[in-house]
Parts: C-alpha cells; structure tokens; sequence
C-alpha cells in the first residue's frame, strides 16, 4: 500500500476503480474535492473559488486544476503568493498523484480514492478536534468508559503518510502540525497504537486528564517525552497583576503554618502551581507532595488509593498498598477537583482531618496521618453544599484559608509574560498580528489552554516567527485582520463577501457530499431545489460533478 497513492480507510475498497481526488492541507485541516477526469476546480480564499480555504496565504481565486488524460494540469491565477512546484515559481505545471504544489502556505496534492465515494485523506481543523475531545469526554464520563488521545508524529509532512492510517469509524483525526495528527479514540483496543507510524504519544481519560486542555497537554508530554506525568516546567507561575501578587501574599503568609488550604478558580488558572508553591514556601518542602485529581479515580477505588487497603480487601487486591496520605507522611497532599469526591469519601476524608488517623481499606488498626492539606476545584463548595452535595462540615475544614484565583482575562498584562515563557529558545519573534489576537481572545481554558495555543504556533512557525495565522481560528476569529480588511466604511459589502463565502462553502460541500446531485444537496441543505439554483446561479457556482 503507497503512502501517497491511499486514502485514510474506514472500510475495504470495492473493484471500481481509484478514483482521483485533490486534498488541500492547510493550518487548520485538510479540505478534499473529487477531481475524476475533465474536471476543473478553482482554489481559493474566498467565492466564487470552488474550493473555498480560508487561508490568508491564498489569494481570491489563486489556481486552477484540471484533470486531464496522464495527470492534473495546475495553472496560477495571478495570485499574490504564487504556485509553486519543486521548489520553484510556475505559472503553469502538470502533477500526477503523490506529486504536491505549493499554494502560498497551503499544500495540494492529488491522491487516489480506492473506490468512488470514499473517504479520502480528510483531517478535521484543530479546534473541531478540540470539539469532539470534549463531546467524546462527556460520553467517557456518562457511561464509564475509557478515551485515548493519540498524537503522532512523522518524519515527513503527514500527506506521505497519513492517508496510509486505517481508522475506525468512530475515531477522528484532525492536522495539528504539517508532520503531526491527533486522533480522538473511544474505547481505544490495547494495542491500538503500535499499528500507528511514526512516534506516538498517548493520553487517557481520566487519569491523564478530565476536560480536552489537560488531555491536549498530556498527550504532547507523552509524545515529547514518552511519559504522561504533569511535569514542573509545564507552566510558570506569573504574578505580574495586582490580582495575583496579592494571592501569592496571602499563600506565603499561610505557608508557614499547617493549616489547610483550599484553592478556587476556573479550569486550567494554575491552582496546581499555586499548591506547589505553598509547598516550596512551608517547613514541609524537604517531604514530598502527592497530587491526585479526584475526578480521574472511580468513586469505588478513590478511598483504598487516599488511605491504602489490605490485602484481600476487595477484588484484585492481591498485596497490602499504602495509600496517599501514608505516602505522603510529613509532606503535603493535593486533592484536585475536591468537589468530585463521593460522599462516602468526603466522610473519609473529614474523619481523617478531624483526628489525624486514617485507617487502611479493609483494616482495623489506626494510623497517624502527619500531612497537610490542600484542595482544590473549579466548582462552587457552597452551593454545593447547599444543595447538600458538599458536606458542609468538610468544607469547614478545608477553608483553613481560601485562595481565590483569577481567570487569564482579568490578568491580561500576564500574557506577554507567559508567552515568553512558552516560546522561549523555540522561537524568536511573536509579530504583532499575533500579539493582537493573543490580548483580544478571552481564554475561557485560562493559562492551560493559552499554552497549548502557543505550543502549536511553535510547531507551525516558519523560520522561529510566529504570526496571526499561527493561532487556532478561534483566537484569530476575534482579532483584526489588516491584510484582508475592507477600507473604512464599506461594512455592508464586508458583511455579503462574508455571507456568500459561508453559503458557496456549505452549497459546495453538500454537493460533493451528493456527488453533485442537487436536489439530494437541495434536501441536505433544507432548502428547496429552486432556492438551490437561483444560489448556484448568484454565487457561480457551477456544476462540475458526477
């Protein structure tokens, strides 16, 4: 099987035949168009292009490809950036499949689909990858069952290898760098990731992470690293704002003591960093300091790993095990996500805190518990306990003193700060297009979600520079786009290019779904047929399929 010559399969072809199709790889995925023989396709920016990519390196109608007898002929359109082919300038060339050009930042190629119809080498964008993770997560979490995110790296640009992958239907792989994937697979098999190519890193849910950011960022450390484990250089601690000088104050002055501390904040505010640096800052920093992120452990196991179980406490538990706490003796304990222990754990746990003993699974004796703690969650404890999910009880004895942390966007002047971090000795320069759509963008992931922003922006630079057009589109979508911005006060026609480009590209994409029939692409779309042509007719488009 040819890397460059098959599509990423879901099922076995038929006998008809390959069938051509030209596959654009671009910063956000991949877009595949059917290109059978005596087809013409036009790629570009924006309508009236037949393959819309909204890349900022294509120009409005930037090339055009006919499929002819022996190849595919490729003639530039003028375009600003040019088409390029082996490493030159062209105005015209011919390809054949597995050959690639250049247009502008965007890379197309031709593959061969084993039979018509077939799903072709198509990766999904990054931040619809980001979209399903989370989907996919709420399913994990609502029936039980397990999720791997894989990311996998090649030695090549991932269009020699990627259409060679045999996916299940259920999994889904997106473009995360021009050599890097990362696919979402429910209920992965064990030995799911030795059939993929190149180096291979591995995240699981829940004990890797609980919501798509962690995930994101452990299955990078895992590839980076061949290790899963949340590492102390993942992110630094920045108080550059009022708001979070005063928090470090308030966490120095209570680090002396040993009374417990419960951190609150939004997911991904850095409420780990903080509890390490409480840590650091105590009489306790020479003893060790165990975390645990209480929404990773199922509610049957999470008392036998707090406090350890004897042999023969319930099923597997073939030795005696310390638990957490006898772990961490003398040191610190962190429980994250506090707010998702099960009542009978949160009984435990105020058992122990009121008497400083603890008691193994399945044993009988009492064992001193010498440990200080520190908890932290997203979730709101009084409401919760309110509610009477929360024993308020435990909650009287977790608010030793609370910390409140702020979200990144009520410390925006950090930014600058963790972006440096980030991208130190990795790259050299953050334009200012970039710098705009970093300050504007809200962050609603935080510190955790920025880094993983920022981390791909590395992977995708060109020369160590990073740009705008680095960016995941969400961020982008929010900031000023100069290059392609319409003079002042012509926002009504801003408004129609942008509605027209949004309908030629749904109008096209269910065409090729339909292979071109439009009254199934009428039905698909929810629009009568007449509706259909009189669009087609307004926005050129023409029919090229079947």
């Amino acid at each position: 099987m040819s890397d460059d010559t098959t599509t990423m399969q879901k099922s076995p072809a038929s006998s008809r035949g390959p069938e051509q199709s030209l596959v654009l790889y671009h910063r956000d995925g991949t877009k595949v168009a059917p290109l059978p023989a005596g087809t013409t396709l036009v790629v570009g920016r924006t309508w009236p292009s037949d393959v819309v990519v909204d890349d900022r390196s294509l120009s409005r109608q930037h090339a055009r490809f006919v499929a002819e007898e022996g190849g595919v002929r490729v003639e530039d359109l003028g375009s600003t950036n040019g088409t390029w082919h082996k490493g030159e300038r062209v105005e015209k060339t011919k390809i054949r499949p597995g050959d690639d050009v250049r247009l502008g930042d965007v890379t197309a190629c031709v593959h061969l689909a084993p039979w018509k119809g077939a799903p072709s080498a198509g990766l999904e964008g990054h931040d619809r990858f980001l979209e399903r993770l989370a989907e996919e997560i709420v399913r994990a979490r609502q029936f039980g069952r397990p999720l791997a995110v894989m990311m996998v790296k090649g030695k090549t640009h991932v269009r020699h290898w990627a259409p060679s992958l045999v996916l299940r239907p259920v999994d889904h792989a997106s473009l995360y760098a021009d050599d890097t994937i990362t696919i979402v697979a429910p209920e992965p098999a064990h030995a799911y990731t030795s059939k993929l190519p190149g180096k291979v890193g591995v995240a699981m849910f829940p004990g890797d992470g609980t919501t798509a950011e962690e995930l994101l960022s452990a299955v990078r450390r895992s590839l980076e690293s061949g290790k899963t484990e949340p590492s102390t250089s993942d992110a630094e601690l920045v108080a550059k704002s009022p708001r979070m000088r005063a928090v470090l104050a308030d966490a120095a002055r209570i680090a002396a003591s040993d009374l417990p501390v419960l951190i609150l904040g939004e997911t991904g505010t850095g409420k780990e960093l903080v509890a390490r640096f409480v840590h650091k800052s105590s009489a306790r920093k020479r003893k060790p300091l165990h975390t645990i992120n209480c929404a990773a452990i199922p509610a049957t196991l999470l008392e036998a790993t707090l406090f350890g179980h004897e042999k023969g406490a319930f099923t597997g538990a073939d030795r005696q095990t310390k638990g957490l706490f006898e772990q961490a003796h003398e040191g610190t304990v962190l429980l994250d996500e506090v707010g998702e222990l099960s009542p009978a754990a949160q009984g435990a746990l105020l058992r122990v805190l009121e008497t400083k003993k603890l008691t193994r699974v399945g044993g009988q004796g009492e064992i001193v518990a010498d440990v200080r703690l520190i908890a932290a969650t997203h979730r709101d404890l009084e409401a919760m306990a309110a509610e009477g999910t929360f024993r308020r009880d435990l909650l009287y004895r977790l608010e030793g003193m609370t910390l409140v942390l702020p979200a990144l966007r009520e410390r925006p002047e950090e930014i600058p700060h963790l972006v440096q971090i980030f991208v130190k000795g990795r790259a050299s320069k953050v334009e200012q297009d970039a710098w705009d759509a970093l300050k504007k963008y809200s962050w609603p992931g935080n510190v955790r979600e920025l880094k993983n922003a920022i981390e791909r922006a590395v992977a995708l630079a060109k020369d160590g520079v990073i740009t705008a057009a680095d960016l995941p589109e969400r961020v982008r979508a929010q900031a000023p786009s100069p290059t392609l911005a319409p003079p002042q006060g012509d926002f009504k026609q801003r408004v129609r290019d942008q509605m027209a480009r949004v309908e030629t590209d749904l109008i096209l994409d269910a065409l090729r779904q339909t292979n071109g029939n439009q009254a199934a692409a009428a039905r698909l779309l929810g629009m009568p047929i007449r509706t259909l042509t009189h669009k087609m007719q307004v926005l050129g488009i023409k029919k090229q399929f079947g």
